[in-house]
């Protein structure tokens, strides 16, 4: 723990205008209460325009933070290398894609047939694919990436025990939020059911591999959020490579209820500013993974406990 306070307090020596730190997190307020007081839709659903919707809806959290940088740090010939632009472009592209992780919905089988455990299954591995592809796109034509190293996938200078001791302090949270009615019925994130019973299919058989697909879009998610993006862009930026990544993090779970969004961008800064210092995002996958599977095993208790499954 001593480590990532002492990652953290090198990050906030190198910005200490306090200009900087109130103008980017009044950005991020403004975009999370508009969202939760519900003057946008971030599914663009019904809009006149969904497309520019949705093509935006990256970008703007994303040159923002890069423009309020260059504001107050910056250096202006940024703007003048073609290879941040093409970074730039394949970063805003991998999440416009991912926002698409329906798109074969009209291909599922009926319900009978496990359209729902489809859906879910699918949406998870169409992340992951598209989180995984675009840096190996470009670390493979920039020659960054080679057989022992992908963006943060390496243990040098990783140490597990603070990330071992993040979890023990967030299970009893976790067992608290377990208890709150609004927490079991939107997890586990797959119920087997109906389609189980009619098919004969083995409900340990579904929900195994759905959690497994869960899992992998987590490490995608962090190799794509704290490895490419962070590093990759960090060439250009250094460390405030940083900022970009957790305002997109964040506007990534407006879709989610705004305690989680909220604490994105907590974690989201933490587990970025780590990942910057040490070169290694598996201490991110193992918090990430760690939380969302203790999640998912109280939530099959507590409805095992109350009959429902």
């Amino acid at each position: 723990m001593k480590q990532i306070l002492r990652y953290l307090s090198e990050f906030f020596k190198d910005y200490p205008h306090v200009g900087f730190w109130l103008g980017w997190i009044f950005f991020l307020i403004i975009g999370i209460s508009l969202r939760y007081v519900g003057v946008y839709d971030p599914h663009f659903t019904g809009y006149s325009y969904p497309f520019w919707g949705q093509l935006f809806f990256y970008a703007v959290p994303y040159f923002f933070s890069i423009g309020w940088w260059l504001i107050w740090y910056g250096d202006l010939k940024i703007l003048l290398k073609s290879g941040f632009w093409a970074l730039s472009f394949l970063i805003l592209l991998a999440l416009y894609l991912n926002k698409f992780a329906h798109f074969y919905e009209n291909y599922l089988p009926a319900i009978e047939d496990g359209r729902f455990w489809l859906q879910k299954t699918y949406f998870n591995l169409h992340s992951t694919f598209f989180y995984l592809l675009i840096p190996l796109i470009y670390g493979i034509y920039t020659k960054e990436i080679t057989p022992t190293r992908f963006y943060g996938c390496t243990a040098r200078n990783f140490n597990i025990s603070p990330y071992l001791w993040m979890l023990v302090i967030m299970l009893p949270l976790l067992v608290w939020a377990s208890f709150q009615p609004n927490f079991w019925v939107k997890y586990p994130r797959y119920r087997p059911g109906y389609w189980e019973v009619v098919s004969g299919v083995s409900p340990w058989f579904s929900v195994s591999i759905y959690e497994l697909s869960y899992i992998l879009q987590f490490v995608g998610l962090e190799i794509f959020f704290r490895g490419f993006v962070v590093m990759a862009l960090g060439k250009y930026m250094g460390k405030v490579s940083v900022f970009p990544m957790v305002a997109m993090y964040a506007f990534m779970h407006f879709y989610k209820p705004l305690a989680e969004t909220i604490g994105s961008v907590f974690g989201g800064f933490i587990l970025g500013g780590v990942s910057w210092k040490s070169r290694s995002v598996l201490g991110g996958m193992i918090v990430h993974i760690g939380i969302a599977m203790m999640m998912e095993l109280l939530a099959f208790l507590q409805l095992y406990v109350r009959n429902l499954l």
